[in-house]
């Protein structure tokens, strides 16, 4: 009718990049790894979850191990933040960054109970400890690499290997985490963990800073 109000026609709604949906099924796939385990958890949930169909999933992840190793690739983030690289900040205020060591305790429960999950069953399955060490530690000890090497180029840190570094910082901070989700510190609460890990860089930065 002339001269009536008229609305626009609804579109069919804006499909979900490929990306963006690998992104959504790594989540809900975490979510289920650490409530159900690896074993216990089925690619048919997983595409409930994430409300597609498995043909969907399999396109995108062609099984549970790759399903494994995206996770992994995600959490990994969630355990070293090299961010904007933190140039401009003092040493020990940069590592305290790197390695969120002020994390409150829900986001650090997060990264402890896939960190337990995973740990349990890493230990049934070694195809998985395979990907946690690929996916998971030498990456971030390569970037950790990277961001050590650029300190020293800068003058901000003497050290001459930055391997062998990047490993000692895993060890004491990363692995001080996995051992504490693992049941192994019992820390009474947030400050006296944040406490230990300040201690540990300071002790790291005292043969690491130039004379």
């Amino acid at each position: 009718m002339a001269g009536a109000e008229t609305r626009p026609r609804r579109g069919r709604p804006k499909a979900m990049a490929d990306d963006e949906r690998r992104a959504l099924i790594a989540v809900e796939a975490e979510k289920l790894f650490v409530s159900q385990g690896f074993k216990g958890t089925s690619t048919d949930q997983i595409a409930a979850a994430c409300r597609i169909s498995k043909q969907t999933l399999y396109r995108l992840y062609p099984g549970k191990q790759e399903l494994f190793a995206a996770v992994v690739e995600s959490h990994r983030v969630r355990m070293i933040d090299l961010g904007d690289g933190y140039d401009d900040l003092p040493m020990d205020q940069a590592l305290a960054r790197i390695f969120m060591i002020d994390l409150d305790e829900s986001a650090y429960e997060r990264r402890a109970g896939f960190l337990r999950a995973a740990g349990v069953d890493s230990a049934q399955y070694p195809q998985l400890r395979e990907i946690l060490r690929i996916h998971g530690g030498e990456k971030n000890r390569a970037d950790l690499r990277a961001w050590l090497d650029r300190q020293c180029r800068n003058g901000r840190l003497a050290v001459e290997d930055t391997d062998s570094a990047a490993h000692m910082l895993m060890d004491m901070l990363t692995g001080a985490v996995i051992f504490d989700a693992m049941g192994g510190f019992g820390w009474a609460g947030r400050e006296e963990r944040v406490a230990h890990f300040r201690r540990c860089i300071d002790i790291f930065l005292r043969g690491a800073l130039p004379a």
